[in-house]
């Protein structure tokens, strides 16, 4: 399913009250009257299965900043090798560099079952945001990213692979969201290892009672 077949719906005030909760890094100082008339503008979608919303090598229709749930980032390569790249949760947003730039996207992007996305584009929020603080806060995500990409090259290179089964886990979860819908499929690709690898660490951390398992979920 893409995103070309799902109907937007105009945002709400809820959409807005949501956002203040949030405040993702692309809105970060945002002065309210502009980002009512932000949401105003923009439309938002309810994911209940799998959903390409950005597709790799071809353009972006919208940014998609996410209100609720995960997008799955994952990069094909030549030769057909998939890599999960990124699980990008509440207040993320995916596609606003494509956006900007106006090239094609870099990798392709998944919501996940039960996601909420808020659909905006790069005249919009150029209309919204007064353009010193948008430079600042792309700066501020461009440079989170590259910490991020930093540190995943750092853990595939030096840390075994039960000990990046490990850092992920943590990596995608928090004290107040420790729940995460992750196959051990999806959790071996992150870690660059096999299913095997995954199951047997997840066997013994349950073991050790630091993990419960559940049907698609840790």
């Amino acid at each position: 399913m893409t995103a070309r077949k799902c109907r937007p719906i105009a945002a709400g005030p809820e959409t807005l009250e949501l956002l203040n909760r949030l405040n993702p890094a692309i809105l970060a100082g945002i002065p309210p009257d502009r980002l009512s008339a932000l949401v105003a503008e923009a439309r938002i979608i309810s994911v209940s299965r799998p959903l390409e919303v950005l597709r790799q090598g071809e353009p972006a229709d919208w940014a998609y900043l996410i209100l609720k749930g995960r997008i799955e980032v994952s990069y094909l390569d030549r030769d057909g090798n998939r890599v999960l790249a990124h699980l990008a949760g509440p207040g993320e947003v995916m596609g606003e560099v494509e956006q900007f730039s106006g090239r094609t996207c870099a990798a392709g992007c998944t919501a996940l079952p039960d996601s909420t996305l808020l659909l905006v584009n790069a005249a919009m929020i150029m209309r919204h945001m007064p353009h010193d603080l948008l430079v600042r806060n792309l700066a501020n995500i461009f440079h989170d990213r590259l910490t991020r990409d930093n540190r995943q090259q750092s853990i595939a290179m030096f840390y075994a692979s039960e000990h990046r089964v490990r850092i992920h886990l943590l990596s995608l979860t928090t004290p107040d969201a420790p729940q995460i819908r992750l196959s051990q499929a999806e959790l071996a690709a992150f870690a660059g290892c096999s299913r095997q690898t995954v199951n047997r660490t997840l066997s013994q951390l349950r073991a050790e009672g630091i993990v419960d398992l559940g049907r698609g979920t840790i």
